[in-house]
């Protein structure tokens, strides 16, 4: 079957069971692998990858010798790195561990079975599978990012945007967008935006950069309501944007270019630093929302400082993080953390967003729970503007037909 989605892709089944990784290696036969390598071990696995490039890795978690955990341990310092299913019979509280620990291992995580494996759980997790999804590690890319390089390339357009749709969950209309930073560099391609916002952080241009996307995106609105398309349009803020006051006059001048009112924006603040001072964030912050910018917590419930944050700032938003919608179908602890961040952000008056949605399952319950946006893959990717048009265009005409 070569015109199979799976045919071109390289699978390497863990597991010292026989049995186990012939019913797994038989299951992907069925899906159309039509590549399927085996090891009885982590050392094997290790060895297989170090010699030829795998797509996929399906794993067995308890295993003589090198464990599963170990392998994973192993596999996040490669420089290309595989999707990965886990496979175990351990109790549930273990699965959603190893789940996590993968995640916080910044390796592409598609799922965990439960063992004995069955074909419609496993297919289901292979269709998550994206042909971009085995990326390489942020720091194999070997931009230089140092204070000059930075302003460079903010001055000369290396900051371009990419569009990820955000769906009102009842009704599926597009209803706003997150800007996400897509930096390109002439020699080592595209640098992971993570490592952009690190070094502008570091060097001192983290304004500079977030100004630079603030007025792509208002210039990017304004081309839009100029065509009848009218979305909320949000950035990325890092707090220590809001280590400066003039940050405020100098966002209400980035809207103001682009023909804007900052009713127009939410500003995304990802939690990425314990609030060591409040009322220097606190300033900025309300000056923004008397303004009429909206405030969103990103990422709810991955950082120690979540709780806090929502009872101190002023936002209007929270976005569940996408380890909380991808756990929240599979076990009764991961329905009950989701529910739970639902349920304060419901009474603490704000709207919710559920990030990372993939599946049509992942939006029936995040609807169910309470959350009335969605944004994933299930939607769309992140897409270039135009493309982001032609969507939006597209869904407004069979809206008017209906």
């Amino acid at each position: 079957m070569p015109n199979h989605p799976f045919s071109g892709l390289r699978a390497l089944v863990v597991d010292d069971d026989p049995l186990m990784t012939e019913l797994i290696a038989m299951l992907l036969r069925d899906c159309g692998f039509a590549q399927i390598d085996i090891a009885d071990g982590g050392q094997a696995a290790l060895e297989h990858l170090s010699r030829r490039t795998v797509h996929l890795l399906i794993c067995d978690l308890n295993m003589p010798g090198m464990d599963g955990i170990q392998l994973m341990s192993q596999i996040a310092a490669f420089e290309q790195r595989p999707a990965i299913i886990l496979v175990s019979g351990e109790h549930s509280r273990i699965l959603d561990s190893s789940r996590q620990f993968v995640e916080a291992k910044q390796l592409i995580l598609l799922g965990v079975l439960r063992k004995p494996v069955a074909r419609e759980p496993l297919i289901s997790l292979l269709n998550l599978y994206r042909p971009d999804t085995a990326l390489p590690r942020a720091d194999s890319v070997h931009a230089h990012l140092d204070a000059p390089y930075l302003s460079g390339g903010i001055e000369n357009g290396a900051a371009r945007l990419l569009y990820q749709p955000k769906m009102d969950l009842r009704s599926g209309r597009m209803v706003g967008v997150e800007a996400l930073l897509h930096w390109t560099d002439p020699t080592s391609g595209i640098v992971p935006s993570a490592r952009v916002v690190d070094a502008a952080e570091q060097c001192g241009l983290i304004d500079e950069l977030t100004l630079a996307v603030l007025a792509q995106a208002a210039h990017d609105r304004k081309i839009a309501a100029h065509r009848g398309i009218f979305l909320d349009f949000a950035i990325n803020v890092s707090l220590k944007n809001l280590h400066h006051a003039d940050i405020v006059e100098r966002m209400l001048d980035a809207v103001a270019t682009g023909l804007g009112e900052p009713s127009d924006f939410t500003l995304e603040i990802t939690e990425t630093h314990l609030v060591d001072d409040l009322a220097k964030i606190l300033e900025p912050l309300l000056r923004l929302r008397l303004f009429g910018f909206k405030i969103s917590l990103d990422d709810y419930g991955t950082g120690a400082s979540s709780m806090q944050l929502l009872s101190q700032l002023p936002s209007t938003e929270l976005k569940i993080d996408r380890s909380f919608v991808t756990a929240a179908p599979k076990s009764v602890q991961g329905r009950a953390f989701m529910q739970s961040a639902v349920e304060l952000a419901l009474q603490m008056g704000q709207s919710i967003v559920a990030e990372g949605i993939e599946t049509e399952e992942q939006r029936t319950l995040a609807l169910e729970l309470g959350c009335q946006i969605g944004q994933g893959y299930l939607f769309s990717r992140p897409i270039p503007f135009e493309e982001l048009m032609a969507m939006a265009g597209g869904m407004s005409q069979v809206e008017n037909r209906t």
